[in-house]
């Protein structure tokens, strides 16, 4: 390259140097801020600072108010009041029974239908009304005359399997009122054990009412 294109290449650099100092320069001066006159640092522009908070987000929220928890008392106050209510009332104490009457019973005589009237035929109808004669003693506190004693016979259809009896003919020489039906009903609340040989019997049946002290 000879002196003069040389000359001319430096000539084009420095004037494109210049240039380019000419366009950033102010750029540069844009984004620095201008300087005061009083030479003191240049103020912040407003986008930099944060924005002021609202008058809302400042204020602390007030504590909000705590919501009442839920009372137990008015459901329970109906439930005790139903459950009151639903009881059962005390059960009234039982009357006492009335003591037995004074008088003995026992069986004075017993007819098996057809026979036989050994001891062992007539074993379960004994052991069936024995258990069942304070039951019989009660019924003598319905006699007109409790001195005087007397007998009473029913007739007795069991059944080969045994139960309960029919009742019929009750005969007797006592009065008074409701005293028939009630012996006719201990009766027939007997459940008698089964005959012996296993067959249906009709058994006449008689005891004796004897108050004590005679």
């Amino acid at each position: 390259m000879n002196p003069s294109d040389r000359k001319r290449q430096t000539f084009v650099w420095k004037n494109s140097s210049w240039r380019v100092v000419l366009v950033t320069a102010p750029l540069l001066v844009a984004c620095s801020g201008a300087t005061a006159p009083d030479g003191s640092a240049p103020a912040p522009t407003t986008s930099a600072a944060a924005p002021p908070a609202s008058a809302s987000a400042a204020a602390p929220a007030p504590p909000s108010a705590a919501a009442p928890a839920p009372s137990d008392a008015p459901a329970a106050a109906p439930a005790s009041a139903s459950a009151a209510a639903s009881a059962a009332p005390p059960e009234a104490p039982k009357p006492e029974e009335a003591p037995l009457p004074a008088v003995k019973v026992k069986n004075i005589g017993m007819h098996i239908g057809g026979g036989p009237h050994d001891d062992a035929t007539k074993a379960p109808f004994n052991r069936s009304v024995e258990p069942h004669f304070d039951e019989l003693r009660r019924c003598f506190a319905k006699v007109d005359d409790p001195k005087k004693g007397g007998d009473f016979g029913v007739d007795l259809l069991v059944d080969g399997k045994g139960g309960k009896a029919q009742v019929s003919h009750p005969r007797t020489a006592l009065k008074g009122e409701g005293f028939v039906p009630c012996v006719v009903g201990v009766f027939e609340s007997i459940e008698f054990l089964k005959p012996k040989g296993g067959k249906k019997t009709m058994v006449s049946y008689s005891i004796r009412f004897t108050p004590e002290g005679r």
